[in-house]
């Protein structure tokens, strides 16, 4: 979903833990008719033939808040370096307490994953040598 060239050098000397975040989030909206923010709250990352490693958004180069606009149907993020992207929802499916989103961005398909009751976030990006999973929380706006 955004990534640009990871420093995977950095990334290999992280701390195999994260804070625990525990929020509480307001489930109205939560199913794709409001806009919402999401927090990216832990990234695993993972390189065909080196292995995986823990850590934030910003570890990967990763925006730590993404936007959904429910109008655009875009998800925006911007990085701490002041870099901004879109990336448009290709697919966006209510399934049971789940509302998903799929897009396409820069040849790595992307996922995200909101339950609609509590607000719990997973995403993920995969490409040709690169897979993301991240977890967070999603709020309507």
């Amino acid at each position: 979903m955004w990534i640009r060239k990871p420093s995977w050098v950095a990334a290999a000397c992280l701390i195999a833990a994260s804070p625990f975040v525990s929020t509480t989030v307001s489930a109205e909206g939560l199913d794709g008719s409001k806009d919402m923010v999401c927090a990216v709250i832990k990234v695993v990352g993972c390189v065909e033939d080196v292995g995986c490693v823990l850590g934030k958004a910003k570890d990967f180069d990763m925006p730590a808040l993404v936007v959904f606009d429910a109008k655009k149907k875009v998800v925006r993020g911007t990085h701490e370096s002041g870099h901004k992207e879109v990336s448009p929802v290709k697919t966006m499916e209510r399934s049971k307490d789940h509302l998903i989103l799929q897009g396409i961005e820069e040849g790595h398909g992307w996922d995200m994953a909101i339950n609609a009751k509590t607000g719990e976030m997973r995403a993920s990006m995969v490409g040709e040598a690169l897979s993301l999973l991240m977890s967070g929380t999603c709020t309507a706006l």
